[in-house]
């Protein structure tokens, strides 16, 4: 009997939780330009630093939802963002950076009562990265922890769509690989980094 009741009160417990939770789901689509900024730090037999720093375009989607608290709006959501390849020229030959991620990420909107309907916001992330690197014929592409940290303002364009301008700085994860030779050995550590601004629309049902 009392695991009954034990088990009936938990799940009216969850029914009360989920009641005071309002499920407001959306989807957004996001352009950007990316301050790409990649750095390879080479250490060992060989030291020195390769920038393969670029300014490119990308894209991102995302679907999330929406979750009003006191004086403001919790927003998460999982998103995919994507850029084009960095590329430069070093010494005569051609680095390309190719960069991607899938992220979690979490906002807070600012309801600070405006005249417009425009809300300031702070956002921060955690996911998976895949960064690509190649210098001439030779590549690396690996897969690590990605992180950004932005912040923005929204505008209410109608009942159910927002203008979203925002900026952020994004890592798309470190790795490092190892390369031995006859009397060689360098140790790469790749560094794939990026200052976005983001122009997007977002759909809320």
């Amino acid at each position: 009997m009392n695991k009954v009741l034990l088990l009936t009160g938990a799940t009216c417990l969850l029914a009360l939780n989920a009641s005071a939770f309002e499920f407001n789901p959306y989807v957004s689509a996001k352009a950007k330009y990316a301050f790409s900024r990649n750095e390879v730090k080479l250490t060992g037999t060989t030291e020195g630093k390769i920038k393969a720093n670029d300014d490119v375009f990308g894209g991102s989607l995302a679907l999330g939802t929406i979750w009003p608290v006191e004086n403001g709006d919790f927003r998460f959501e999982v998103e995919y963002t994507k850029n084009a390849d960095a590329e430069k020229k070093i010494g005569g030959i051609n680095a390309k950076v190719k960069t991607q991620a899938v992220l979690f990420n979490v906002y807070y909107d600012f309801n600070l009562n405006l005249p417009v309907a425009v809300k300031p916001y702070v956002t921060a992330g955690l996911g998976w990265g895949q960064s690509e690197f190649s210098l001439g014929s030779s590549s690396k592409k690996e897969h690590s922890a990605a992180m950004q940290i932005g912040t923005g303002v929204s505008y209410q364009l109608c009942d159910h769509m927002s203008f979203d301008l925002g900026y952020r700085y994004i890592t798309y994860g470190d790795f490092d690989e190892t390369y031995r030779g006859a009397g060689t050995y360098i140790k790469a550590d790749y560094k794939p980094r990026a200052h976005e601004v983001l122009l997007g629309l977002r759909y809320a049902f």
